[in-house]
């Protein structure tokens, strides 16, 4: 499974950069979601980050291809109202994600060629208070309607991910679980730990069947 830590908007360039130095080592891809920020706050972050220590490689940006383009890093997320279209467009040599909310975003998502998707919010989450989640139901049927990997996101806890795994989905994504826990180091092995234990399940599965 994978493990995707995304920004908040609540950290400055310097707290964002601290906090993904730290947890980068268990982490997929850190996704720098920062919809106040101008471009070249973004720039200057990403600059950052690959200073301290983060391959390029793990790095997203949100919403914006074209920097990611320049700036030679792992991808971009786009958001559900973005297009994508992989023809003569530059973003093929890179990992690209969207949001989606429903099968029908995620079909049509998946026809523009897009590498993944995220889903969600699967839990209860204080960020979006009034609206209620979508849950493992919705999170298996989306799953089985697409055959690009899926990865859920909102509310999502490290107890949250062999359910998470069962319905389908290829990893996790969390916001403030990561970037406004107290110490976001230790979350993310919270996090790990988790995820290699549904990995020795499977395995422990493959090799009953086998016998």
């Amino acid at each position: 499974m994978e493990l995707h830590a995304i920004s908040t908007g609540q950290q400055s360039i310097d707290q964002l950069v601290k906090i993904a130095s730290q947890i980068y080592s268990w982490t997929t891809a850190i996704h720098i979601r920062e919809k106040k920020w101008s471009d070249s706050q973004v720039i200057n972050a990403v600059q950052q980050l690959i200073h301290t220590g983060v391959p390029p490689s793990k790095i997203r940006i949100n919403s914006r291809p074209q920097l990611a383009v320049n700036l030679n890093i792992g991808g971009v997320h786009l958001s559900e109202h973005m297009s994508y279209i992989t023809t003569d467009d530059p973003l093929s040599r890179w990992k690209v994600g969207r949001s989606v909310h429903s099968i029908e975003q995620a079909l049509q998502a998946q026809d523009e060629g897009v590498d993944y998707l995220f889903y969600g919010h699967i839990y209860a989450t204080t960020s979006k208070p009034d609206l209620s989640p979508r849950g493992l139901d919705q999170l298996e049927k989306l799953c089985h309607a697409v055959s690009i990997p899926v990865i859920a996101i909102g509310g999502i806890q490290p107890e949250h991910c062999q359910d998470i795994h069962q319905a389908g989905a290829t990893g996790i994504a969390v916001m403030s679980g990561i970037f406004e826990a107290e110490h976001p180091q230790h979350v993310c092995q919270l996090y790990n730990e988790s995820i290699q234990q549904v990995t020795f399940t499977d395995l422990q599965s493959q090799s009953l069947g086998k016998k």
